[in-house]
């Protein structure tokens, strides 16, 4: 019993004052974390956009491919075919206006026979990439 009249005879202890003012401080500090940690889930800055599609036909140097899923406010006339050591061409549906639409057909010409795999490029990012397709006039 000695023991515990030690703690309480003893007169040193942390104020009244103190103590708020360390709790206050400790629920900012826990308030700050969740709302950075929210606030950086919630952010759609970085999302890139997306589409996809399966190919419909080939004719000599050109494929053309059918759009089954597609992001909004991909702008047909900002999108950009490249693929290795070359470019070319996209055109189909409302391919110099309008947004790229589920159902909507677009054709890529490439420059020369040969085996490729192109990708879209809408605002530097790439949306889409083909599969592996032999092309030949």
């Amino acid at each position: 019993m000695k023991a515990n009249r030690k703690f309480v005879e003893d007169g040193e202890a942390v104020s009244a004052v103190i103590g708020v003012i360390l709790m206050v401080a400790i629920t900012v500090a826990i308030a700050a974390t969740v709302y950075v940690y929210v606030s950086g889930i919630t952010s759609t800055e970085d999302e890139s956009k997306l589409i996809s599609a399966i190919q419909e036909s080939t004719n000599d140097l050109s494929v053309t491919y059918k759009v089954t899923d597609a992001d909004a406010g991909i702008a047909w006339a900002n999108v950009e075919v490249s693929w290795i050591n070359g470019s070319g061409s996209v055109t189909g549906d409302d391919t110099t206006s309008g947004n790229i639409e589920v159902g909507d057909f677009f054709t890529i010409t490439f420059d020369e026979n040969g085996t490729y795999t192109a990708d879209l490029i809408f605002d530097g990012n790439i949306i889409w990439t083909s599969p592996s397709v032999a092309v030949s006039s």
